[in-house]
């Protein structure tokens, strides 16, 4: 149970893009700033996302998993994310669809923040 509390910022994220993803294209503002906004904010939702997890998963294992283990897990995680969003908007929603750009747009935003937690973090260092 205690898990929950350490994941807790990336399951609430989590819900906010389900609900956000899952709603119907009528009710969201159709705004777009410049072409391709919406694949920024796909790729910028995947970032925070993987970001948060990566957040808890630290937490979680208190400080001891390995850089490789932590990366690796939470790819998958993430890649299970992405398929289940593109696979709800495909079948529970008429209004959206599933769109191999948006999957593209969300693996960058995963991969951005893995990359930049293999180069920043490190284990040894302690938060004063």
């Amino acid at each position: 149970m205690n898990w929950i509390l350490n994941y807790a910022w990336a399951i609430i994220w989590a819900i906010v893009m389900c609900i956000l993803m899952l709603m119907p294209a009528n009710d969201l503002p159709s705004v777009e700033f410049f072409a391709g906004f919406d694949k920024m904010v796909h790729c910028g939702s995947f970032f925070l996302l993987t970001t948060l997890m990566l957040f808890g998963r630290i937490i979680d294992t208190k400080r001891r998993a390995g850089k490789f283990k932590t990366i690796f897990v939470v790819f998958l995680v993430s890649i299970l994310f992405i398929v289940l969003t593109e696979l709800g908007q495909m079948y529970f929603t008429n209004t959206r669809h599933a769109d191999w750009w948006d999957v593209f747009a969300d693996m960058v935003g995963i991969c951005m923040a893995l990359f930049s937690y293999f180069l920043l973090y490190n284990r040894r260092a302690q938060y004063q």
